[in-house]
């Protein structure tokens, strides 16, 4: 089964997916030359697919690897998933204004970069976001293949695949086996306790994607959930298509140290002044700048 997308303008297959390191996480699965992105998904009725995501053209082919037939309830939700996953909603011209009239960034313009990677739920996105913090990135990787193998579901009984876990499927365990089997160590406690407020009705994540909301009440929303640190925040929001946060973390001060201050770290209040001409796109300034 074969569903399609029509394509913004300017787009990029390969950099929408490579540009940010989600597509090294599982549930997400690529081919070696990137032609292709994987995913094994849970549909709100609970179908479980394979997606296959390619480009063709001006055009986004998704193939759905299963002889189940699908509603239109369910095509719809597919390609609603896909859409937020590669941004297909966001418009770029400011920024590729911006970036053609600086001599350091207009290959994102020419190369129709700028779309970063995304999960196709917030809680995802938080989920392995915590997991990235205070570690390396291989680390990261192994806490989040654990995460999804030994509590998502698997996509058949031969296949060693498996969904990304919902809220739920994280309750059904405790936070001793978060630490110790799935081996989260710390974070255990800020996974379990997103799950439960999710399950609970404290947190909806979904009011996140109101564009209407400010970034400013989206940030207050986002403090009160734990694990979530200066650091997190800054990338939670870059995930959700906020890009006026930047994470001034240990990533963030090496670099601009390095780049433009030549060696020695200046005060915190002239870090946060380095991107300010670009104004709503700082976190994406400096993240194509490094």
């Amino acid at each position: 089964m074969k569903k399609v997308i029509e394509l913004p303008e300017k787009f990029n297959f390969k950099a929408a997916t490579t540009d940010h390191g989600w597509y090294m996480l599982p549930p997400f699965h690529s081919n070696d030359d990137m032609s292709a992105l994987n995913r094994v998904e849970k549909l709100s009725t609970g179908k479980i697919v394979m997606l296959h995501i390619k480009q063709d053209n001006a055009k986004l082919i998704i193939e759905i690897e299963d002889k189940k037939t699908l509603t239109n309830k369910e095509s719809e939700e597919i390609i609603r998933k896909i859409s937020w996953m590669y941004r297909l909603d966001e418009d770029y011209s400011a920024f590729y204004k911006m970036c053609a009239d600086n001599k350091d960034m207009q290959e994102i313009v020419t190369e129709n970069r700028g779309r970063l990677l995304r999960s196709p739920s917030i809680f995802e996105d938080i989920v392995k976001t915590i997991l990235t913090t205070n570690t390396t990135w291989s680390r990261t990787i192994s806490m989040t293949t654990n995460f999804v193998t030994l509590l998502g579901e698997r996509y058949s009984d031969d296949s060693g695949l498996f969904t990304f876990p919902t809220p739920e499927a994280v309750l059904k365990k405790d936070r001793d086996f978060l630490n110790q089997t799935v081996k989260l160590g710390y974070r255990s406690d800020y996974i379990y306790e997103l799950a439960l407020n999710i399950v609970n009705g404290v947190y909806d994540l979904d009011v996140l994607k109101n564009p209407e909301i400010s970034t400013e009440d989206v940030v207050l929303k986002m403090k009160k959930i734990k694990g979530v640190g200066p650091y997190a925040l800054s990338n939670i929001l870059m995930l959700l298509g906020r890009y006026d946060y930047l994470p001034v973390d240990s990533e963030f001060k090496k670099h601009v140290k390095n780049k433009y201050f030549s060696g020695e770290l200046p005060p915190n209040a002239q870090l946060h002044q380095l991107y300010k001409e670009w104004g709503e796109y700082k976190f994406l300034a400096y993240w194509f700048d490094r």
